[in-house]
């Protein structure tokens, strides 16, 4: 899913300044900003319908609310791992609006139904528990990591966003990485 323009715009505006500082990560073009429920890794061609098939159900079936756009923000901040070299810097999801647990509880049942339906199409997920975050930058490991680059971000707080289609996004990594958007489910009405 894609933050509203104005969560990221505020978001871009906010790390201006840390850009500039030594030791920060190779920083993600904010046109890519995303946060991911289920990474799914190598998908080939002829699995992609099936997870379409598999996702599509789960987004319709996780929950009471499925069909509503909800309500997150982006705030705070970190580093995975938390221990050792840095390796990703990024912006923490949270709840708004006046349903905050329930928004996110709400993402948290979704990233689940994602990643059991990646399974039921025979792709495997990995287990680790559900981090909702939006990947900032990367460190190489031969980088002079800094994590302290993520303490000006730990009190940030970003303007709300309806949270409105699920997308299906298929990722081509490499020294400049680009995400292409396969299909959209809607949360809306009709959705």
């Amino acid at each position: 899913m894609r933050p509203g323009a104005g969560a990221l715009a505020d978001l871009d505006r906010t790390l201006t300044g840390l850009r500039l500082l030594p030791g920060g990560p190779r920083w993600a073009d904010p046109s890519t900003w995303h946060i991911t429920l289920a990474f799914l890794g190598e998908v080939a061609d002829p699995r992609v319908d099936p997870v379409a098939a598999e996702v599509g159900r789960a987004v319709a079936a996780a929950g009471p609310a499925a069909g509503r756009p909800f309500r997150l923000r982006l705030a705070g901040a970190g580093t995975f791992p938390a221990r050792g070299a840095p390796r990703v810097l990024w912006a923490g999801v949270t709840g708004a609006g006046a349903e905050v647990d329930a928004a996110a509880e709400r993402l948290g049942r979704l990233a689940r139904a994602v990643r059991r339906a990646a399974r039921a199409a025979g792709v495997p997920v990995e287990r680790r528990p559900y981090r909702p975050h939006l990947t900032l930058g990367r460190w190489r490991p031969a980088d002079a990591a800094d994590r302290a680059v993520a303490d000006p971000l730990t009190g940030y707080a970003g303007p709300p966003f309806d949270v409105a289609e699920i997308l299906l996004i298929r990722s081509h990594l490499g020294p400049q990485p680009r995400y292409e958007h396969l299909l959209a489910w809607p949360l809306g009405p009709g959705g």
